[in-house]
C-alpha cells in the first residue's frame, strides 16, 4: 500500500498529540511525518517536506489556517488541506473551502469521521497520483525523444536531470530492451506494447527502488532508458550486473526472451546520443553473441561486421536437401548456413540478404514445377523476420520451418509432375509399341533419366517398362494370329521385332508355345 505523507497542525499540544494517537495512521495508508504549533512553522515544513496532507487548525497565533492554505498553495500546489474547525469558526470553513480544501472535521474530533475524511482524501490522492505520472512519464518520453537527437534545450535538461545530480550520478549510459516474446510465425499472441513496457519498468524500478519510476522510450523495435550509474551503485552493482538483474526480473517463466544491449557511458545527458548510437551498434553484433543476454558496448570493442553473400556451397546444400525432401540434411544445410553467418561475421544486412537468396531460389524450384510460391505459409515471415525482434534459435528455426515446407511442396509438385509424364509415356507405348522404341529411346523423348523413368514406371504401374512393353507386343501378336493369315515373320515386324527368332523365343516364353502352336488351337 502507498503510504501518503501528512502533517498537523494546532495550537494544543494536546489535540495533536490525541490526533495521532486516535487512529492507525499507517493502517489507513498514511504516515504523520512531523507536527506543528502555528502556521509559520507548519510552513518552514511544507517548504521542505511537500507532504501529501496537511491537517491544520483554522483559529491559531500569528498565521492561522486560512493563511496557511493560502501561502501553501503557491508552495506546494500539490499539498492537500483538511481543516479542524469548531462550530463557531464554520464560517472560516466556507472561506477555507473556496482555497481548495478538501474536508472539515468538526472540534471535537470524531474517529469516524476523521477516518473517513482519510478515506475520501486517499481517493482523490491516488489518481492525482496516477494522473501525475502518467503525465511526468509521457513528458519524460518526450525529453528521451529530444535527447537523443540532441534537441533538448538546455533547460530542460538541467530539470531532467536534477533528481539525478543531486543523488550524486556521474555517469549515464542508454539501454535498448528487446523483448523477444515469441516467433513471428507462431500462433502465440504477442503481448500487448504497453505492457512490455510496463514490465520493464517495473524490473527497473525493483532493482533500483529509490529512484522512482523510470522513464521507457518506445523505439520501433526495441524500449530505451537512461541508466545512470547511481542505478548500480544503490546495490552495489556495475551495469552488466544491474542489467542482468533487469533481464532476469523480465524472465518471468511466459515465454519472454529478452535481450539488453548498452551504450557506452557518458559523463552528462547532453552526451547521451551518443551512448544512444553506440546502444544501437551493439544491437547489430545479437547474432554473433547470441548467447549474451545482456551486451555491453565494451563487449564488441575492436570487432567488425561484413557484408558478405552467402557461399554457393551452402546454398547448394540447401537446395539439394530440399530437391531430395531430406529433413535431416535440411537442418544440417540450414545449420551450416547459420555457423557461416558467424564464422565470417555476418553483418545484419548481410544475414537478411543471404536469407533473401535463399527464399529466391525456392520460388525458383517451385515455379519450374509449376507450383506457386506464396502459397507456402511461412513465405509471409521468412521475408519480412526482420521486421520482428528473434533469436539466433528463432531464426534458425524460422528457416528450418520454411524449408521443410518448401521441400514438402517440392515433393509432391514433383510426384504430380512425374505422374503426368508417366501417364504420358504409357499412352505413348500403347499406341507405339509397334515401332522399335526402347527405354532409351523414350526417356529422351520426354527429356527424363532412363534409369528414373524405369524405376518410375515400375513403381507407377507395378511392372518393368520392357516388361510391359513385350506384353503390348505380344498381345498384339496374339491377335493377328487369331485374325490374320499373315505369316510368322510378318507378324513379328508388324508388332516391333526386327527378328523373327527373337519373336519366336519371346512369346514361348510369355505362352508356354510356340506361335504356330498358338494359331493352330485357335483353328
Amino acid at each position: 500500500m502507498e503510504m501518503y505523507t501528512v502533517i498537523i497542525v494546532d495550537d494544543e499540544l494536546f489535540v495533536r498529540k490525541g490526533l495521532r494517537g486516535l487512529i492507525d495512521w499507517s493502517g489507513n495508508g498514511y504516515a504523520v511525518i512531523d507536527e506543528a504549533d502555528n502556521g509559520d512553522d507548519a510552513l518552514d515544513i511544507i517548504r521542505k517536506e511537500r507532504p501529501d496532507l496537511v491537517i491544520t487548525d483554522i483559529r491559531m497565533p500569528g498565521m492561522d489556517g486560512i493563511e496557511l492554505i493560502q501561502a501553501a498553495s503557491e508552495l506546494a500546489p500539490d499539498t492537500e488541506f483538511v481543516i479542524i474547525s469548531g462550530y463557531n469558526d464554520f464560517r472560516y470553513a466556507q472561506q477555507a473551502m473556496r482555497f481548495g480544501v478538501t474536508d472539515y472535521v468538526l472540534k471535537p474530533i470524531d474517529e469516524e469521521d476523521i477516518i473517513q475524511a482519510l478515506s475520501k482524501l486517499r481517493v482523490k490522492l491516488s489518481d492525482k497520483k496516477k494522473r501525475q505520472e502518467a503525465s511526468r512519464l509521457e513528458g519524460g518520453e518526450k525529453q528521451i525523444e529530444a535527447l537523443i537527437r540532441g534537441e533538448l534545450k538546455e533547460e530542460g535538461l538541467r530539470d531532467w536531470a536534477r533528481p539525478w545530480l543531486a543523488a550524486g550520478a556521474s555517469s549515464y549510459s542508454y539501454a535498448l530492451v528487446e523483448m523477444n516474446v515469441a516467433p513471428p510465425w507462431s500462433r502465440e499472441e504477442m503481448l500487448p506494447k504497453k505492457v512490455q513496457k510496463e514490465q520493464i519498468r517495473e524490473a527497473i524500478r525493483a532493482e533500483a527502488p529509490a529512484f522512482g519510476a523510470p522513464v521507457i522510450y518506445e523505439h520501433r523495435k526495441s524500449y530505451g532508458f537512461v541508466v545512470p550509474d547511481l542505478y548500480g551503485k544503490e546495490n552495489q552493482k556495475d551495469l552488466r550486473r544491474f542489467l542482468q538483474g533487469v533481464l532476469g526480473r523480465i524472465q518471468n517463466g511466459d515465454g519472454v526472451e529478452p535481450r539488453i544491449y548498452a551504450g557506452h557511458s557518458v559523463s552528462s545527458l547532453e552526451q547521451l546520443q551518443a551512448s544512444y548510437g553506440s546502444a544501437k551498434e551493439t544491437v547489430a553484433y545479437k547474432f554473433l553473441k547470441p548467447d549474451d543476454q545482456v551486451l555491453l558496448h565494451a563487449d564488441i570493442a575492436g570487432a567488425s561486421l561484413y557484408y558478405k553473400y552467402l557461399s554457393h556451397e551452402a546454398q547448394r546444400k540447401l537446395t539439394e536437401a530440399m530437391e531430395r525432401n531430406d529433413k535431416e540434411a535440411i537442418r544440417g544445410a540450414i545449420g551450416a548456413i547459420i555457423d557461416e553467418f558467424q564464422r565470417e561475421r555476418f553483418s545484419p544486412e548481410a544475414i537478411k540478404t543471404a536469407i533473401v537468396q535463399c527464399v529466391l531460389e525456392t520460388g525458383r524450384l517451385i515455379r519450374e514445377l509449376q507450383g506457386d510460391e506464396k502459397e507456402l505459409r511461412h513465405m509471409e515471415v521468412v521475408i519480412s523476420w526482420h521486421d520482428h525482434n528473434i533469436t539466433l534459435n528463432q531464426l534458425r528455426a524460422m528457416l528450418e520451418a520454411f524449408s521443410i515446407e518448401a521441400a514438402e511442396m517440392i515433393g509432391g509438385l514433383t510426384r504430380s509432375s512425374a505422374l503426368g509424364v508417366i501417364s504420358k509415356v504409357k499412352q505413348y507405348m500403347d499406341e507405339h509399341f509397334h515401332e522399335n522404341i526402347n527405354l532409351k529411346s523414350i526417356s529422351a523423348q520426354f527429356y527424363m533419366n532412363a534409369a528414373y523413368l524405369g524405376q518410375l514406371f515400375k513403381k507407377t504401374y507395378d511392372v518393368y517398362f520392357n516388361e510391359y512393353l513385350l506384353q503390348l507386343r505380344i498381345e498384339e501378336a496374339k491377335r493377328l494370329l487369331r485374325q490374320s493369315d499373315l505369316r510368322v515373320y510378318e507378324i513379328a515386324s508388324r508388332v516391333g521385332f526386327n527378328k523373327p527368332d527373337y519373336f519366336v523365343t519371346q512369346f514361348e516364353k510369355l505362352e508356354n508355345m510356340p506361335p504356330t502352336e498358338y494359331r493352330n488351337r485357335w483353328k
